[in-house]
């Protein structure tokens, strides 16, 4: 093998390993407080704690939904209400993470607004 052949698999190494991909969040690179990306003066929040247990404010008015979730298969979020957690009645959301940006979209989220599929949230 020649140095410059050795050079250019170097090159090619060193590029490949320095893309960043995004890949599926783990338990722990969700936990906190994220806020809905939105020009809306309310903003939904949803938190992710440990022990597998979540926070939603949906509305203003509203109380906070507490939940269970469970992150499954490569992207999808299972959200639970506690007495059905792990194995009972579910919603299942398209997740998607973009590591670069620090953003969530989860799809489905609020199925009754049919304009809108996914809900983009950011770190707050």
């Amino acid at each position: 093998m020649s140095i410059r052949t050795f050079f250019l698999l170097l090159l090619i190494a060193g590029l490949l390993f320095s893309c960043s991909k995004d890949q599926f969040p783990d338990e722990f690179s969700i936990q906190g407080t994220w806020i809905e990306k939105t020009e809306n003066s309310f903003k939904v929040e949803i938190e992710f704690r440990s022990q597998n247990r979540a926070f939603l404010r949906k509305f203003a008015d509203t109380p906070v939904d507490s939940l269970k979730y469970r992150l499954d298969k490569s992207d999808e979020l299972l959200l639970f209400l506690p007495d059905d957690f792990p194995d009972g009645n579910r919603s299942t959301h398209k997740l998607t993470y973009s590591q670069k940006n620090d953003e969530l979209t989860i799809a489905g989220l609020f199925p009754s607004q049919q304009n809108e599929s996914s809900t983009v949230f950011v770190r707050k």
